[in-house]
Order: structure tokens, then sequence, then C-alpha cells
């Protein structure tokens, strides 16, 4: 049963509708799964109940790429996939997860009974989904590794809403969505460590200077 949407502005009780109009299925998954392909042929859409989720694919020297990350309440939809390459893209779990699948024409078509709750929830993910591919689109298009660090920390802080916060992926993991090497990357955080710009701690973080400056 879904019990929470990321974002969308609702009661517990307002779910009782949602799910006799979405008709959920819940399946669990071990860390390291896979979860399922994109591909247009695939008409669900999955919302992540519990755990982390990325969303993976191999480039032209078969090298993972991060290109997305899910975490409790976050929507995916599976059947949208670029035409240009024969790529696949991958939902795999990181964490144990559990998620419920729901039918992409059932989440597309607005109901009669529960219509303003649905829009609710369709409107939250499409903000949400084009915030955050805008924020990677954003830090994968600054010029240095300082650049993209610091972006990608003050959009973890604005959704945190907090100076301290735990980052969302482990720090190997980290370089990979950055498409930065990881060494390089651990040097540069440690420099700013040294120069008082953030406090680090595995994979807690604390900012100390205003990055938005």
């Amino acid at each position: 049963m879904i019990e929470e949407i990321g974002g969308a502005k609702l009661k517990k009780s307002d779910f009782i509708g949602i799910n006799e109009c979405f008709k959920p299925i819940e399946r669990e998954y071990k860390r390291g799964e896979i979860i399922t392909t994109y591909s247009p042929e695939n008409d669900t859409i999955c919302i992540i109940k519990e755990g982390t989720v990325y969303l993976t694919t191999d480039n032209a020297e078969n090298q993972r790429r991060i290109i997305s990350f899910y975490e409790k309440g976050d929507i995916i939809v599976t059947c949208i996939v670029p035409e240009s390459d024969n790529r696949i893209f991958y939902l795999s779990a990181k964490t144990n997860c559990k998620i419920d699948f729901v039918k992409y024409s059932k989440f597309t078509a607005c109901c009669e009974k529960h219509c303003s709750k649905h829009q609710r929830i369709i409107s939250t993910y499409i903000k949400k989904s084009h915030k955050k591919s805008l924020a990677h689109t954003d830090i994968l298009c600054q010029q240095t590794l300082r650049s993209k660090l610091l972006t990608f920390f003050e959009y973890i802080k604005t959704e945190k809403g907090k100076n301290t916060f735990y980052l969302p992926l482990p720090l190997s993991d980290l370089a990979d969505y950055l498409s930065v090497d990881r060494s390089a990357m651990m040097r540069e955080i440690k420099k700013m460590n040294e120069e008082n710009i953030i406090i680090s701690e595995k994979r807690k973080i604390t900012v100390i200077e205003d990055l938005s400056e």
C-alpha cells in the first residue's frame, strides 16, 4: 500500500483513495539486485517505500554511470527512454528496498473520484523530477571539480534545509555521479576541509561557507 509520495501535500487518509485508484503491487529487493530496465514497453512506475535506488547505464567503454538516485517517496517512470542509442538503463537497489509498482496508464489517467489528489501527485512528480534533472545537469556543466562538489553540496543542503547533512551516496558512487576521478575528488574534499569551506567525516558534511555566493 502506498503510504508516502515525497512532496505531495496529502493527508494520511487521502492515501486510501490513492491506493484504490493506483492498485499498487509491492515488491522487495535485496542490495545489488536489478529492479527493472527502462523500456518504452515497460508500462510501470516505481514508488520508493524504503531504501535507495540508482538509475545507471554503461558508457561506450563499459564504465558504469550513475544518472540519478532515488529515496523514500520518489517516483520513477520507466517507460521514457532516449531514442538516440542502444544503451540499457537499469534501476538497481543500492540498499534493501521496498517498491510499489503502479501501471503508468493508471498514474496518468486521473480518475473522477479522487481527481484533485491525483493531480497533486502528478504535479509534485513533474516538479520534483524536473528539479532533480536540472540540478544534475547544472552540476555536470560546472567547469572545475570544486565547482561540481560545491554545487552538489548546495543542492543537498537546500533539500535537507540544514548545513549539516549526510550524503545520499557513498563517496565512491558520488564520484561516479559527478563524472570525476575518485582520487582527485577525495583530494579536493581534503583541501576544502583545510580551507574551512566544509567539515567532512565520511558521508557527513557540514557546510561552513555560504556556497551560493
